[in-house]
């Protein structure tokens, strides 16, 4: 799909890159109030995650650095309501020792080309507000703040916000 400069590429994820998805998703849960799990994700959740994201026909793509997967991004439904059938949520997250080389970037390009051939209208980003690297990524990427949510989440002994981040993708140029 796209070959970000740090000669990783980004494809579509399979059922053999969930360990490695799952892996880095709960070194996150141990690190980082960037996720508000506050226990591991196990591969048979993650086994489900992924089927009910592709079987939706959302995408599920992974950044492949030599056969490493250095980071992952995924859409899914942002609400069962069908008035919300154009709305994406977005995620993302990276291996620690790939932060820093653009894949994030890579990784979020990707899936709002996925998200523009799925004719979403909408792509939502919710973030910890402590988390600037991520915050700074989807500025840069035309994503605005549509909200902050107050201390939404507990975490390593301090209360986190949560800022909502918005792309437009109706709009020419986005």
């Amino acid at each position: 799909m796209t070959a970000p400069a740090v000669g990783a590429r980004v494809r579509p994820a399979t059922l053999d890159d969930l360990p490695a998805i799952n892996d880095i998703y709960n070194y996150w849960v141990d690190h980082s109030p960037a996720t508000f799990d506050l226990e591991h994700t196990t591969p048979g959740w993650r086994e489900g995650w992924y089927r009910e994201r592709t079987g939706a026909g959302y995408p599920v793509l992974v950044a492949d650095a030599d056969g490493d997967i250095a980071g992952w991004v995924c859409l899914s439904r942002w609400s069962p309501k069908q008035a919300y059938a154009k709305t994406a949520d977005e995620s993302i997250y990276l291996a620690d020792a790939f932060r820093g080389r653009g894949i994030g970037r890579a990784l979020v390009l990707a899936v709002l080309a996925e998200a523009r051939r799925l004719d979403v209208h909408v792509v939502m980003a919710g973030v910890t507000a402590c988390q600037e690297a991520s915050l700074g990524l989807h500025r840069s990427l035309g994503f605005i703040e549509a909200g902050r949510y107050a201390h939404m989440g507990y975490k390593f002994g301090a209360w986190h916000d949560v800022v909502w981040l918005q792309r437009h993708l109706w709009r020419p140029g986005d």
